[in-house]
């Protein structure tokens, strides 16, 4: 699939119904340039083919659109280059969406892209465990995405406190994902979750599983601890 036609892609993403405006692809377009150039001399990410760049990064991100509703507050935590965050804000421009990641050079790029791409995105570079101890980041979001970055204790004891009461943890995993191993159900009855909601899917002919998590009471001021500890100890 090398063809990158408008008309193409709106097909692709109507196939699985979302839709794709003209204006959304030439910006997703523009942000697959930026992604691709970026990733010859720094390791942003992997799959940078014209066929993965759509299929594996953007389809991938837009296909939680569903589960956000407009204007939603939104945090990415380990964005990376900028997945999901970048493309939900270019699909969806009334989505609030702060970018987190630890290491500068990704926060770089995510900042020269969003402001190339002129999107009302913020990108902080910070560990999620200290980010949360900022003035007004407690509970303040409705939304936590992440992609791959860690697993589902781990990141959901990173990711709850951003959460207010009601807000969702939505994780994009892999074929490889075990819900035993993950341990998404322990840490959720700890942080103030539900059980979690596991959906299978697929895109384009690669298994998919998307884990969300709806919180549903504040959670406990420990939390998170530091990373180590929630290395070593994880709940």
């Amino acid at each position: 699939m090398e063809n990158n036609t408008y008309q193409h892609m709106e097909k692709l993403f109507a196939a699985y119904q979302i839709p794709l405006t003209e204006d959304a692809f030439f910006q997703l377009e523009r942000y697959g340039d930026l992604l691709r150039q970026a990733s010859e001399v720094q390791n942003l990410t992997s799959g940078t083919t014209l066929h993965e760049m759509w299929t594996r990064h953007f389809l991938d991100a837009a296909y939680i659109l569903r589960y956000l509703p407009d204007s939603s507050k939104i945090i990415d935590i380990g964005t990376g280059g900028g997945i999901p965050g970048i493309p939900l804000a270019i699909l969806n421009p009334s989505l609030q969406i702060t970018l987190l990641d630890s290491e500068m050079r990704k926060i770089e790029f995510c900042k020269d892209a969003v402001r190339q791409l002129s999107l009302n995105v913020q990108a902080v570079c910070a560990r999620a465990e200290e980010f949360i101890c900022k003035a007004g980041q407690r509970e303040a979001y409705d939304c936590a995405v992440s992609r791959a970055m860690a697993s589902g204790s781990v990141l959901s004891e990173l990711a709850f406190p951003f959460l207010r009461t009601g807000g969702r943890l939505i994780a994009l995993k892999g074929r490889s994902f075990s819900m035993e191993a993950e341990r998404f159900d322990s840490a959720s009855a700890v942080l103030g979750g539900d059980p979690p909601e596991v959906t299978v899917y697929e895109l384009e002919g690669e298994p998919k599983t998307l884990v969300t998590v709806r919180k549903s009471a504040p959670t406990p001021e420990q939390y998170p601890r530091r990373y180590a500890k929630i290395k070593r100890n994880p709940l």
